[in-house]
C-alpha cells in the first residue's frame, strides 16, 4: 500500500535525524563536547570595557540544627540558609540605574551568561550597552546553596514528611516537550515515542492565530540551539557514552543530547521554609516567594534603585518584592520592570493592586509557543495597572512576538529565548523601550567609585 505524502515527509525527517546524528558523532574529534574554546573563539561580539566586577550575597538567616552534617544527629551547629548569590559587572561608562536579572525555574544565573552554542548572552550584552548588571541565583539554587539539613534530618528521624515530595526539576525531555517540540504519539515516553521539533511534519499544534496568540504557531523551527545548529549537542551524550538507565528510542538520541540540558538543576529552594502573608491570596507562600522577594528588595535598596528583570518563575517573586518595597515605603526605587516570559502575574496573589505600579514602567513580552491561559493572566495584570487613574508613567505593556512592532523578527523565540538565536534581538527591543520609558542618564566619571 503506497505511503501518503505526510508519512513520507515524516519518514524522511526521521531518516534525516539519523544521518545528522551520525554526522555529528563522526565529526567530533574533541573530548570537550560541544562547547567552544574561548581561547580560540570569541563568545562576545567584541571587547568589554569593564570598570569593576565581583560577587556578594544578599539575605539569608542563621539556622541551628542537630543535622547540619550527618543524619546521625549531633551537637547543635549553625548553618546559613536562604541567601542569594549575586554576581555583577560595571561598565566603564554606565547609566545611572543598573539592571537586576533573575533566572526562572530549574535554572541558575548561568542562563544569562552565554548561549549553549557559544554566543553572547544577556549578561555581557547589557554591560556592553552601558548597564551595570547584577545576576541573581535564586535562594536554594546554584551558588546560593540549599538546606541539606532538611534531608539529613528526615533520614535520621525516618520521617520523610520533612522533605518535599518533588524538587520541581524539569527533565531534559520535559524541557523539549514544554518549549521546543513534541513526543509522539501522545501518551508515549522517550523509550517508545519519537521527539520532533515544532514545525516538523506531524506537528500536532494548530495553525497560528494572530488575533489570539497562543501555543499554536507557524510552520517554522524554534530559534534555539537545536540540530542542525552547530555546537548544539554533545556528541558523547548523543552516542549515550556512560549513560545510566534504560536506553531511549534511538531516534531520540540526537534531541536528548542538547548542550542546553546541562544547565538544568533541581529547584533546591523547596528545602527552605515558606511563610505567611496576611495581605496575599492565598496567604501561605511557598519557599521561592518567601526568600527571593526579600533578597531582591534588599538588593534594590542597597543599590539605591534598579530596573528589575525576572524570567518566568521569578516573576511572582518580583511582584512580592513590589509588595515588600511598598511596605517599606521604597516603591520609588523600582525604576522599571522588564519581563521576558512572565508567569505568576496574578496581582491578588502577591497582595497588590494595579495602583501599586503607578510609578513603575512595565513591559512583559511573551515568546512563541506560550499557552493562552498564561497570556491571559498577563493581560489581566497589565489591564489592572493601566486602569489606575493615578498612573504616572506610560502604559504597562504585555506584548506577544506576533505584535507588528517586532516585524516577524522573533519567530520561533522560545520560552528560553535568552539562550536562543533571537536573544539579542529581543534585548535590543528591551533597550529601545527602556530608552523611551525609563529616565536613565549616563553617569559622568562612573569608574571613580570609592575604594576602602
Amino acid at each position: 500500500m503506497p505511503e501518503d505524502q505526510d508519512s513520507v515527509r515524516r519518514r524522511h525527517t526521521h531518516d534525516g535525524v539519523f544521518l545528522l546524528a551520525a554526522a555529528i558523532i563522526c565529526g567530533s574529534t574533541s573530548a570537550a563536547g560541544a562547547w567552544e574554546n574561548p581561547l580560540e573563539k570569541r563568545y562576545t561580539s567584541g571587547p568589554l570595557e569593564v570598570c569593576d566586577q565581583g560577587a556578594f550575597f544578599v539575605g539569608g538567616v542563621p539556622k541551628v540544627t542537630n543535622y547540619a552534617t550527618s543524619s546521625d544527629g549531633g551537637p547543635p551547629q549553625q548553618i546559613t540558609i536562604g541567601q542569594s548569590y549575586v554576581q555583577f559587572q560595571i561598565p566603564a561608562e554606565r547609566r545611572k540605574w543598573p539592571i537586576v536579572m533573575i533566572h526562572g525555574s530549574t535554572h541558575t544565573g548561568a542562563a544569562l551568561d552565554a548561549t549553549p552554542d557559544g554566543k553572547e548572552g544577556w549578561y555581557s550584552y547589557a554591560v556592553r550597552n552601558n548597564l551595570a548588571t547584577f545576576i541573581v541565583d535564586q535562594p536554594g539554587r546554584g551558588r546560593s546553596g540549599f538546606d541539606q539539613s532538611v534531608i539529613l534530618e528526615a533520614k535520621g528521624k525516618n520521617d520523610w514528611s520533612l522533605i518535599p515530595s518533588s524538587f520541581g526539576r524539569i527533565t531534559d525531555n520535559g524541557a523539549w516537550t514544554t518549549w521546543f517540540g513534541h513526543l509522539l504519539p501522545s501518551g508515549s515516553d522517550i523509550t517508545t515515542g519519537t521527539m520532533i521539533r515544532h514545525g516538523d511534519p506531524g506537528d500536532p499544534d494548530g495553525p497560528e492565530d494572530f488575533n489570539q496568540p497562543s501555543e499554536k504557531h507557524g510552520r517554522y523551527l524554534p530559534a534555539f540551539p537545536i540540530p542542525p545548529v552547530k555546537n548544539s549537542v554533545d556528541a558523547d551524550v548523543v552516542a549515550r557514552e556512560g549513560a545510566i538507565g534504560p536506553a531511549p528510542n534511538p531516534k531520540n538520541n540526537l534531541y536528548l543530547g542538547l548542550e542546553y540540558y546541562k544547565q538544568l538543576v533541581p529547584n533546591g529552594e523547596v528545602t527552605l521554609p515558606g511563610s505567611f502573608c496576611p495581605t496575599c491570596n492565598p496567604q501561605t507562600l511557598n519557599a521561592i516567594d518567601t526568600w527571593l522577594p526579600n533578597a531582591l528588595a534588599d538588593l534594590v535598596e542597597g543599590l539605591g534603585g534598579a530596573i528589575v528583570s525576572p524570567h518566568s518563575q521569578s516573576t511572582s517573586s518580583v511582584f512580592h518584592m513590589v509588595r515588600i518595597l511598598r511596605e517599606r515605603g521604597q516603591l520609588h526605587l523600582i525604576k522599571g520592570i522588564i519581563i521576558p516570559e512572565g508567569a505568576g502575574t496574578n496581582l491578588e496573589a502577591a497582595g497588590l493592586t494595579g495602583r501599586d505600579f503607578d510609578t513603575i514602567p512595565f513591559l512583559l513580552v511573551n515568546g512563541d509557543y506560550r499557552p493562552l491561559a498564561t497570556r491571559q493572566i498577563n493581560y489581566a495584570a497589565v489591564a489592572a495597572m493601566n486602569a489606575s487613574r493615578s498612573r504616572k508613567v506610560g502604559p504597562a505593556l504585555a506584548l506577544n512576538i506576533e505584535d507588528p512592532r517586532f516585524n516577524g523578527k522573533l519567530k520561533g523565540h522560545t520560552h528560553m529565548g535568552m539562550l536562543g538565536s533571537t536573544a539579542l534581538r529581543e534585548f535590543d527591543f528591551f533597550l529601545e523601550w527602556a530608552d523611551e520609558n525609563i529616565p536613565n542618564p549616563m553617569v559622568k566619571a562612573s569608574c571613580k567609585a570609592k575604594r576602602d
